[in-house]
């Protein structure tokens, strides 16, 4: 259809064209309204699409929800169960831990003769061990003249006490006896006082 052509102008056809050409539909192709409708219609679409996606992950996740708090719930007597083992458990491992401690702490007399025969010097001589439950007592001779026994004697005890073996054992370890004889011996004897077991 030409826009150009006067309407008043009688063509071959037997009337007049009556038609008012600005309110006629476009005639192109593809039209401007039906791109705009159906841009807003695919808006619309994934809208809707986006919504009914968030509506069935709710939904799902509700549902998870229920039959998990159902599991729980069916569980319960279940946990109460481990937690009463646990707890259990745990007093008996302080029962193991105190063992311990009480073992590790005790003063084996194996070796500790062991550790004081490889501590003495080669001077001295131990004569007699004697031990109670608080102190262990150490009496012995020292084969030197008597200044020189006290110096030995007093390094001797200063090693005793810096000795890992010996001195963690002991809360004191002091000279309860040095002195020489009527027969020119010098005696002593040290007093090591033990540590209290733990609680």
């Amino acid at each position: 259809m030409t826009r150009s052509r006067d309407p008043l102008v009688l063509s071959q056809h037997w009337h007049l064209d009556c038609r008012i050409e600005a309110e006629l539909p476009e005639d192109n192709v593809v039209g401007t309204r039906f791109l705009i409708n159906a841009l807003f219609g695919s808006v619309a679409f994934a809208a809707i699409l986006f919504a009914g996606w968030l509506a069935y992950m709710n939904i799902n996740l509700r549902y998870q929800i229920r039959d998990w708090d159902q599991r729980i719930a069916e569980s319960r007597t279940e946990v109460r169960e481990v937690q009463r083992m646990q707890h259990d458990l745990l007093a008996e491992a302080k029962k193991v831990d105190n063992a311990y401690a009480l073992m590790k702490s005790q003063l084996y007399i194996s070796g500790f003769l062991a550790n004081l025969g490889r501590t003495l010097p080669p001077q001295m001589n131990i004569d007699s061990i004697e031990s109670n439950d608080t102190a262990v007592a150490v009496r012995g001779n020292i084969r030197e003249s008597f200044e020189a026994a006290g110096s030995l004697f007093s390094a001797y005890l200063k090693q005793l006490g810096a000795e890992p073996e010996i001195g963690p054992y002991f809360d004191k370890i002091t000279s309860s006896d040095f002195k020489r004889t009527n027969d020119n011996r010098i005696i002593f004897e040290i007093t090591l006082l033990r540590k209290p077991p733990p609680p």
